[in-house]
């Protein structure tokens, strides 16, 4: 019995101290992220070359479950983080806890997952994490060698693959939310409690310190999905409240950082937003979050809901002039990937969906479905919890193959050029081309003047074609088969019915071949000159000037 246990006590420690690892410097830029690769927003896209460069955007998935464990996605048995931190503290002392969770967190993500991340195309990580990482209790700071040590690593690592970082302060001491994914269940505190408040600038600031200027790092998320209710629709107050702390926020981080893309967040929805001029923000992102999680699994519903979704977001694009980008989503069936990742595409949003990995099944992770035994932290001994944690290497999950094929679709791709509004003017009648109705009739070559109905963008796409945007009511025009081929812009998204090849015709003119039926666009006098995707040949009635909108 005494050799058994000298043997378990052993076995214990070369676990325990087998999970240590040396704490890599503060990154530098490297050669695989230059100056050149820095990023800054430009109207309603994102640039390199601080802003000056070509357009990038930002595609991948939150390593979600690394730096903040999540009850549901995670290999733990506490209601959330905070819990397990306490719980872990508590039993075993501060030393050990920051062991065993710094042991798991070397497990989940390794750098071999960077390369399953690099492999598929794409080109972001976005990074949840936690107020114990900095900071303890008490409010006194946590030493560099902790607080930054898996930063450090994620940015170094993310660099020399070409993959962007975006710091994403998931959990806030006190919660920012009332779930247990911003760390703590059923207590958002920071919204009154002035000292989690100044704490939660103290951490920002620390961060902007150590990151001014690393090209890896493509953006500081201040707040992840903050809500001032307990689940309701917010006040107009409430609004004003939250953004006044953004605010704040902002001002802080620019104090220590001038440079960095600053990603505000429209939680719940746009409504529940204030546009940057309020505060005179610049080189912003605006965040958004889209999850049906009443009816998960509804199609119809779900299908209905990312209509609404990325109308809005090319809404609020427009007005508010800086870009959007999805933090999260997930959806049950892989054709709604399909339509939502090509609709952030052709409006150059970026986008991450949660998660790279989780222990559950379904649609939440590139891997998924792991068997691994999940430890006991309320009873087993930290050997057996640290035993426990390392078997939860990706290797260890299953491949979720039908997602990951459908990501790589949308990794790539060349971002389609930012347009300025243009006017669409039929040379039969020398007539503008309106969205009638705010977009609700079909498309009518009737105007003698340009107003917001008769103003579009124009999308290039990837493949030569291109996409009319109408500013009318922010949606796609498309050449609806099911009503004879009438142009009406009623497309959240752009598929096949919704690009057109342009033919030159000489003399600045042009005439629109619709993919949908191969047929050109027309402006039928005969017809009040409403436009038909319905002539076999171009000739006068067929033919538009296409200009900047006067």
């Amino acid at each position: 019995m005494i050799v058994r246990r000298i043997l378990l006590v052993a076995f214990s420690l070369m676990i325990l101290s087998g999970l240590m690892v040396t704490v890599p410097q503060q990154p530098k830029a490297n050669a695989a992220f230059e100056a050149s690769d820095f990023l800054k927003t430009s109207g309603k896209v994102i640039k390199n070359n601080s802003g000056t460069g070509a357009i990038v955007n930002l595609r991948g998935p939150n390593l979600g479950g690394w730096l903040l464990q999540e009850a549901w996605m995670s290999p733990m048995n506490t209601p959330d983080q905070f819990t397990l931190t306490q719980t872990l503290w508590n039993r075993f002392g501060t030393d050990l806890n920051h062991s065993l969770q710094g042991g798991y967190q070397d497990v989940w993500i390794q750098a071999s997952d960077l390369d399953n991340i690099k492999n598929m195309g794409l080109n972001l990580v976005r990074v949840p994490m936690y107020w114990e990482d900095f900071m303890n209790p008490d409010g006194s700071m946590k030493p560099d060698s902790h607080s930054f040590r898996k930063l450090d690593w994620v940015i170094t690592e993310s660099a020399q693959r070409n993959i962007y970082v975006m710091l994403d302060f998931h959990g806030i001491q006190g919660g920012a939310c009332p779930w247990q994914s911003c760390g703590i269940s059923n207590s958002n505190q920071l919204w009154s409690n002035s000292t989690y408040q100044d704490r939660t600038v103290q951490i920002w600031e620390r961060i902007a310190t150590r990151y001014n200027g690393n090209p890896t790092v493509a953006a500081y998320d201040l707040i992840n999905e903050p809500l001032l209710t307990s689940g309701a629709v917010e006040s107009s107050a409430q609004v004003q409240q939250k953004y006044n702390y953004y605010n704040r926020l902002y001002d802080a981080v620019r104090a220590k950082d001038p440079n960095h893309i600053i990603v505000v967040a429209a939680f719940f929805d746009w409504e529940q937003s204030l546009p940057p001029s309020t505060y005179g923000w610049t080189n912003v992102m605006y965040e958004t979050h889209h999850y049906n999680f009443s009816n998960f699994d509804d199609w119809n519903l779900t299908n209905s809901m990312i209509d609404t979704w990325l109308s809005k977001m090319a809404q609020y694009q427009s007005s508010y002039n800086v870009p959007v980008y999805a933090g999260e989503f997930a959806f049950g069936q892989l054709d709604l990937w399909d339509k939502w990742l090509a609709g952030l595409n052709a409006i150059n949003a970026s986008w991450s969906n949660w998660s790279y990995k989780v222990t559950g099944g379904g649609n939440w992770g590139y891997y998924n479905n792991s068997s691994s035994p999940v430890p006991d932290i309320y009873n087993d001994s930290s050997a057996t919890i640290a035993s426990k944690w390392s078997q939860f290497a990706t290797a260890n999950f299953q491949v979720n193959t039908g997602l990951i094929n459908v990501i790589k679709k949308y990794a790539g791709g060349q971002p389609n050029p930012p347009t300025s509004a243009s006017s669409i003017r039929a040379v039969v009648n020398n007539n503008y081309v309106c969205a009638e109705d705010a977009g609700g009739s079909p498309l009518v070559a009737d105007r003698t003047t340009v107003g917001g109905w008769e103003k579009f963008n124009v999308i290039n796409n990837s493949d030569g074609t291109i996409s009319l945007l109408a500013l009318a009511n922010n949606k796609y025009v498309t050449a609806d088969l099911n009503q004879s081929t009438k142009l009406i812009a009623r497309a959240t998204t752009i598929q096949d019915w919704e690009k057109f090849r342009i033919v030159d015709r000489g003399d600045g003119k042009v005439a629109l071949q619709a993919l949908a039926n191969n047929k050109f666009v027309s402006a039928d006098l005969n017809l009040g000159a409403v436009l038909y995707a319905n002539r076999d040949t171009a000739s006068a009635w067929e033919e538009f000037i296409i200009s900047a909108a006067p």
